[in-house]
């Protein structure tokens, strides 16, 4: 199974949570979320290993956006975004750097 697309869409998400935010902190993390979301889609991943499998499984608690009251045109996930402590971010930012890291590991 060919992961570069999963590589490229996480390497993605990584640079959008590096700063500096030019769109504001919140946004980096609503454009990871897309990016990430993209690199997941289809997946198989009964063919990952537990520790990839175990790190989408973090990643995707926090960007679950179920029991969320969304209103004002903004996004679920925007709003998520706003919810976050720092603690958060700083875990979605390694979650994301782990999975960038391993699905670039399996191209090579």
């Amino acid at each position: 199974m060919s992961y570069g697309y999963p590589a490229e869409k996480f390497s993605a998400a990584r640079r959008a949570l590096t700063p500096p935010h030019t769109q504001g902190e919140h946004e980096a993390v609503v454009s990871a979320f897309h990016e990430c979301r993209a690199g997941l889609h289809r997946m198989n991943r009964s063919k990952l290993d537990e520790n990839a499998r175990s790190w989408i499984y973090a990643l995707e608690c926090f960007m679950d956006t179920e029991g969320l009251s969304v209103s004002g045109g903004e996004s679920a996930w925007t709003v998520k975004a706003r919810s976050l402590t720092a603690d958060d971010k700083l875990e979605i930012s390694r979650l994301v750097d782990q999975l960038a890291h391993w699905f670039d590991s399996q191209e090579q």
